[in-house]
């Protein structure tokens, strides 16, 4: 029987296919094997256009996701789930995108391209470098600039 946290984690995933679906116009799937395969990583894909889509998404659902000291932790959460996604990132050579949330609050996003909205928060610290935004805001944008 799976845990609670695995069953959270895949309904979450799940949640964001079918957003970044919607949105997109492209079809996302979960992972097989949950990123267990030595050259699939990430939580989500797109298996029908794997070469255009230019990101290895993973997602991450926690109770609490403490952000309020980034800048004076080395080890934090979120600069692990980022840590995380790089990794796979690399992997897949795509570029890193984290998608995460905790309960009772909004999707958020984490992103190191050009890409850029009008509210974010630009993380550089302890060999960290991202941006950091409200996912509904980097849709629309991301929609934007691909004419979607």
């Amino acid at each position: 029987m799976a845990s609670k946290s695995k069953i959270k984690g895949s309904a979450y995933e799940a949640k964001i296919r079918d957003l970044l679906t919607k949105e997109l116009k492209i079809e996302f799937k979960r992972m097989p094997l949950s990123g267990s395969l030595e050259y699939l990583k990430g939580d989500l894909w797109t298996p029908f256009d794997t070469a255009a889509w230019p990101y290895c998404i993973e997602c991450k659902h926690y109770a609490e996701i403490n952000w309020n000291n980034l800048l004076t932790a080395k080890s934090t959460e979120l600069y692990q789930f980022w840590t995380q996604t790089i990794r796979e990132a690399e992997v897949m050579k795509k570029k890193p995108l984290l998608i995460y949330r905790w309960n009772r609050s909004k999707d958020f996003v984490c992103w190191n391209d050009d890409l850029e909205i009008d509210q974010y928060i630009y993380v550089n610290a302890f060999e960290h470098e991202f941006k950091m935004g409200l996912l509904s805001d980097w849709l629309v944008k991301y929609k934007k600039l691909n004419n979607i």
